[in-house]
């Protein structure tokens, strides 16, 4: 059997999605549609074993904040795949090779980075652990916030729609960026990832809301997106929503190429 392995050509990009969904596990139109656009088309790279494709794997352009405040440029690496039937024959390993060899040629980004669904995989190549996530899940029947005293100047406001409020989320994204090492600066189009909501991978869950917290001139200072699920049995009762979702455990959880993109517990 033998593969081709080349960059990929704007029209075969169905296919080569076609066979990223099958590794993931497929995803909705509105996830396919905003995985076509930010595609950057020659950073993409396909195995291919004739019409089929074997493996791929591509590189976003980053910019990435590094301890003291710069911001740099960073190559994200994303799409990696290799078909089930075209497993121990080289190809992940090849594709490795390459994209760190384009990016080293090329010689504007001195970091690639990835978040990794299988991280015993990455090591082989050199990339190494940088940082950990934790999830928790908490009783809030046992646990209560220790609120600081400047708190009492801040108005939390609830949104229903998420998107609604896209632009102020973003620019306190942005303040962030270069005090937080490892943040990353959104690119146009960017902005839209984190709000990736079809309804029929919900399961189950609420839409997408935010929480805006504003000072005292009303400017918008931190937020957060959530969206509510049940693990238990409720009374559906809209008036009492907020003291159900204070009294039983929730979370939400999505996944997609890029390995989890949000997991939230009240």
């Amino acid at each position: 059997m033998t593969t081709e392995l080349r960059v990929l050509r704007q029209p075969e990009w169905d296919v080569w999605y076609d066979g990223i969904l099958r590794a993931f596990g497929g995803f909705e139109a509105e996830e396919r549609q905003l995985y076509r656009d930010l595609t950057e088309i020659e950073r993409s790279l396909a195995a291919w074993d004739g019409n089929e494709v074997a493996g791929s794997a591509s590189l976003f352009s980053f910019r990435m904040a590094v301890p003291g405040g710069a911001v740099v440029p960073t190559a994200g690496v994303t799409m990696v795949h290799v078909a089930a039937t075209h497993r121990r024959r080289g190809i992940l390993r090849s594709m490795m090779r390459r994209q760190l060899d384009d990016i080293r040629a090329a010689g504007a980004e001195p970091l690639a980075v990835l978040t990794a669904s299988e991280p015993h995989i990455y090591g082989r190549f050199g990339y190494g652990l940088a940082t950990r996530q934790l999830n928790a899940d908490i009783d809030t029947a046992r646990v209560t916030l220790d609120v600081p005293p400047e708190s009492d100047r801040t108005r939390l406001r609830l949104v229903d729609d998420a998107s609604s409020v896209l632009g102020d989320c973003e620019a306190v994204y942005a303040r962030r960026v270069t005090a937080r090492p490892g943040m990353l600066q959104r690119r146009p189009g960017w902005e839209q990832y984190p709000l990736l909501d079809p309804p029929a991978g919900r399961d189950g869950a609420t839409p997408l809301a935010c929480v805006l917290a504003e000072d005292e001139d009303g400017e918008v200072r931190g937020y957060a997106r959530y969206a509510l699920k049940a693990t238990g049995t409720r009374v559906a009762c809209p008036a009492e929503a907020c003291c159900c979702a204070t009294s039983r455990r929730w979370t939400r959880r999505r996944t997609g190429p890029f390995g989890a993109i949000s997991s939230v517990s009240t």
